[in-house]
């Protein structure tokens, strides 16, 4: 088995356990203006990897080394990105245009150039499993 799904677990986890924090520090201080930055983390961060790291365990064994690496660089800098720029917008924390401009652009893209390399792993797989034959079990 590769690495992969421990990678995308791992850091999966991590994103959950910031994740919760985060919706009790809200729920705390009776403050949710940042809980669509919130939901973003968990969804993406959490759900998502969560389900990336499932189908490496599983389905993925046959997806190259790159490409679920590309895939796991990609999703995370959008991650961080698209959370950091969500949090820092809702909140109303002064920042430089120019950053948040930057991290509008990649966030988003990263994300969604992520899922298109989870696509593409997917796809590899599928076609990987239907050029080998089926080995019989008794």
């Amino acid at each position: 088995m590769t690495r992969w799904p421990h990678v995308f677990f791992a850091t999966a986890t991590v994103y959950i356990l910031i994740g919760v924090l985060w919706g009790m520090a809200m729920s705390l201080s009776q403050n949710h203006a940042t809980y669509s930055a919130h939901a973003h983390l968990n969804l993406i961060g959490w759900v998502s990897q969560g389900l990336m790291g499932l189908f490496y365990a599983t389905l993925g064994r046959r997806t190259p080394n790159w490409l679920a690496a590309t895939n796991y660089v990609f999703t995370n800098i959008g991650v961080i990105c698209m959370t950091l720029v969500l949090y820092l917008y809702l909140s109303g924390t002064p920042a430089p245009k120019q950053l948040m401009l930057g991290l509008y652009a990649v966030g988003p893209s990263s994300v969604v150039l992520g899922f298109f390399f989870f696509a593409g792993a997917v796809f590899t797989a599928l076609v990987r499993a239907w050029k080998t034959p089926a080995v019989a079990t008794a």
